[in-house]
């Protein structure tokens, strides 16, 4: 679903969109970003050191995994201080305009980094189960990954950077970071940002995914039967399944983002000009916003939540933590109750 902003009246009721502080709006949604950004931070932090803390994780996979986890890092660490800065400090507009680009700039490299890491991680899924007995992935493996994942990488910085070109902010509100004139290049851009950061990576998780998922179907592992289960491709199809629910996640949350900006393309309307259409559409285009801005925050819980072994190690830590602070409360107790003992016993 694409919104087409351009089927839509220009104008609303003009009545009730002047008692609508849409100043107000973008502040609230500043505000509200700043501790998500830094939730999110602490979470990739606690998810970065689990994956390197423990054997279990020493996969190809997981080693993806901590790419996408320290971009995310570094994302949630610069979103959350200029977030910070743009809602409660006064700035000027060449501040403010430097502010935007950054910001938008480290939030969609963050974003391409992280989905062109779970490609990478589909295809080398691809290799492994489908392609086993391949001499030319056995013999290049690592070549062959850090290759393909620099090029993506490089390609994602590539592709992010006319966001200097095109984001902006207006004089009257500084913060309210559109995409202020949307000309036939612009409009071109995002088509390309569309394919690249979203068309592409849905058509290669898909087709790796969905030929791991017939292979394996139709697959039977010699000496494997009812009274000998295969316990083995059991846990392949599980942690499979575990990677397509955390893809799926990740795309379908973007999903309404790029949905947002091929509908400005085509019509060529920024953000402020959907705002003059009504309050509603206006949120559900902020909406969209919102949802891509997030994803720096939920992606540590989808490892969590779908992510068995990671899951296992988190509450593992978790408890000692738990243990340790409850520990050194009985302690410090069971310190003053000694010196009351005392004081009383002087007394």
């Amino acid at each position: 679903m694409i919104i087409n902003f351009a089927a839509l009246p220009m104008k609303m009721n003009d009545s009730s969109n002047r008692t609508i502080d849409y100043k107000a709006i973008n502040g609230y949604a500043f505000a509200t970003a700043v501790p998500f950004g830094f939730i999110g931070l602490f979470t990739n932090i606690f998810l970065l050191y689990i994956t390197i803390k423990h054997k279990t994780f020493a996969k190809t996979t997981y080693y993806l995994l901590r790419i996408s986890v320290i971009s995310d890092i570094i994302c949630n660490f610069i979103i959350s201080i200029g977030y910070f800065i743009v809602s409660e400090a006064s700035i000027s507009y060449s501040d403010s305009l430097v502010l935007s680009r950054t910001l938008t700039f480290t939030l969609i490299t963050s974003y391409g980094v992280s989905i062109m890491t779970l490609c990478v991680i589909a295809i080398d899924r691809y290799f492994v189960i489908v392609k086993p007995l391949s001499s030319f992935y056995r013999r290049n493996k690592r070549r062959f990954i850090g290759g393909l994942l620099a090029l993506s990488i490089m390609a994602v910085i590539g592709f992010s950077l006319p966001i200097f070109f095109v984001i902006g902010v207006y004089p009257d509100d500084l913060k309210f970071f559109d995409f202020i004139n949307i000309t036939p290049a612009a409009s071109y851009y995002l088509f390309l940002a569309t394919m690249a950061f979203y068309v592409i990576p849905v058509l290669v998780i898909a087709i790796s995914y969905g030929k791991i998922i017939i292979y394996m179907k139709n697959y039977i592992r010699p000496g494997a039967s009812v009274a000998n289960p295969d316990i083995e491709n059991d846990k392949k199809r599980k942690f499979i399944r575990t990677l397509i629910f955390i893809a799926s996640a990740y795309l379908l949350i973007s999903w309404p983002f790029f949905a947002t900006i091929t509908g400005m393309a085509i019509t060529r309307r920024s953000m402020r000009q959907v705002r003059q259409l009504g309050l509603v559409y206006y949120l559900l285009a902020l909406f969209s916003f919102s949802t891509t801005g997030t994803i720096t925050f939920v992606n540590p819980f989808l490892y969590l939540i779908f992510d068995s072994s990671v899951r296992l190690k988190a509450k593992m830590h978790l408890f000692a933590i738990y243990n340790m602070a409850k520990s050194r409360i009985l302690s410090n107790d069971d310190v003053v109750s000694i010196s009351q003992t005392s004081k009383s016993d002087v007394v």
